[in-house]
C-alpha cells in the first residue's frame, strides 16, 4: 500500500490508457505527476476532463535516465503505475534493439530510480503476450511464459517479459515493492486506429455513419477488457496488501468474444449502423491463438476487492459509444481515420 500523502508518477500518462489510470487516481484523492514523451492528446485532456490543471507534466522518454530518477525523487513519489512503451509491434519486430533499448532499458531505469528514491510500490505493465503458448485454461499468474518450444510473440512481447523478470529482481534483491498488471484486448474511447482489437475500426466509424467493411477479424477471440475497468484495476492494487500477488490481469474473465460479437453489439446499439466484418484471418491473428484464451482474475477479486464494471461487453461498448458522442458534442474532432481496407493485425 503506498502512502497517500505523497503523488503518484504515471508514466506514459498522456496517453489512452494512462489517461484512465490519471482520471482515476486523481479521483481516488491522489495527486499525480505525468511522465510522458508526449503532450496530452485531445481524447485523453477529454478523459481527464477539468482536473488535468491539477498534474505536473513532465515531457520525456523513459530511455532518460538522468531525467528519470530527477523527476522521481524530486517529487517524492509513493508509488509508481509504468505504462510508457513502445508499443508498434510491426515496428519493434523489425528494431527489436529499440524494444531492448527503449521498453526494457526504460522499465529498468524506473525500477532503479524507485529503489534509490524510497518508492513504495510500482506498478509494471505487461501484456498476455508473454505467454508462448496456452497450456490450460483459465490462464493465471502461474501460468508458463517460456516453454521447451515456444516463448514470447515477437520482440514486444520478449520485452515485457523481460521487463516482468526485471521487476521480479528488483523485489527479490532491494524489496522494492513491484507489481504487473497484464491487459487483454483493451478498449475504450480514445484508443488508436492501430490497436490491434478491431474495436475502434468498427465503433468510431459506425458512430460518425459511416459504413464498416472488414475482411478480417470476426472469427478471432479476445477477452476484451476496458480502459475504465484497467484504471479500477490499478486503483485498487496501488491500495493493496503488500501479501497480495505480483501478478494481475486486467481482463473480465468471461468467456472470449469475437469481432463478429463486436459488430453485432454494435448494430444493436446504434440502430441503422452498416458493419460488417470477415472470417477470415491474418498472419498475426493465427500466431496469437496459441495463447489466447479464458482468463483467471480470481485473485484481483479475492485479494484486491476488485471487480470489472465492464465485465459485459455490450456494457463496455456502450459506454465507448457514450463517451466519444460525448466527446463529438463538446466540439472534440475524431482522429482522422488512416486509410485501411481491413483491420490492423492482432497483437
Amino acid at each position: 500500500m503506498i502512502d497517500r500523502t505523497r503523488p503518484v508518477i504515471v508514466t506514459g500518462g498522456a496517453g489512452f490508457a494512462g489517461s484512465y489510470v490519471v482520471r482515476q487516481l486523481l479521483d481516488d484523492g491522489h495527486s499525480v505527476v505525468v511522465f510522458d514523451r508526449d503532450d496530452y492528446r485531445a481524447e485523453s485532456r477529454f478523459v481527464i476532463g477539468d482536473r488535468i490543471s491539477d498534474v505536473e507534466l513532465i515531457r520525456g522518454s523513459i530511455d532518460n535516465w538522468p531525467l528519470v530518477v530527477e523527476t522521481v525523487q524530486r517529487t517524492g513519489a509513493s508509488g509508481i503505475v509504468h505504462l510508457a512503451s513502445v508499443m508498434d509491434v510491426a515496428l519493434l519486430d523489425r528494431h527489436p534493439m529499440l524494444a531492448l533499448k527503449v521498453n526494457v532499458e526504460g522499465t529498468c531505469n524506473v525500477l532503479e530510480a524507485a529503489r534509490l528514491s524510497d518508492v513504495d510500490r510500482v506498478i509494471v505493465f505487461s501484456t498476455i503476450g508473454v505467454h508462448g503458448a496456452k497450456k490450460y485454461e483459465p490462464i493465471d499468474g502461474d501460468h508458463p511464459t517460456i516453454t521447451k518450444r515456444r516463448g514470447p510473440l515477437g520482440a514486444y512481447g520478449a520485452a515485457k517479459l523481460s521487463c516482468e523478470a526485471f521487476a521480479f529482481a528488483y523485489s527479490q534483491s532491494f524489496g522494492l515493492d513491484t507489481r504487473i498488471i497484464r491487459p487483454s484486448a483493451l478498449y475504450g474511447f480514445g484508443m488508436s486506429w492501430f490497436a490491434p482489437n478491431y474495436m475502434k475500426n468498427i465503433v468510431e466509424p459506425a458512430v460518425l455513419g459511416e459504413s464498416v467493411r472488414l475482411s478480417s477479424g470476426g472469427s478471432v477471440p479476445r477477452d476484451y477488457a476496458s480502459a475504465v475497468d484497467l484504471a479500477g484495476l490499478v486503483s485498487a492494487l496501488l491500495a493493496g496488501p503488500d501479501d497480495a500477488d505480483r501478478i494481475f490481469y486486467a481482463a473480465t474473465g468471461r468467456a472470449l468474444r469475437t469481432g463478429s460479437d463486436v459488430c453485432r453489439i454494435v448494430r444493436d446499439l446504434i440502430p441503422g449502423a452498416d458493419v460488417a466484418i470477415g472470417d477470415e484471418w491474418t498472419e498475426s491473428d493465427r500466431e496469437e491463438a496459441s495463447f489466447r484464451g479464458l482468463i483467471s482474475i480470481d485473485n484481483a477479486r479475492t485479494q484486491l476487492g476488485w471487480e470489472p464494471r465492464f465485465g459485459d461487453l455490450e456494457k463496455g461498448i456502450a459506454d465507448y459509444i457514450d463517451r466519444l458522442r460525448e466527446y463529438l458534442a463538446a466540439g472534440g474532432s475524431p482522429t482522422a481515420r488512416p486509410h485501411l481496407t481491413e483491420a490492423p493485425g492482432s497483437g
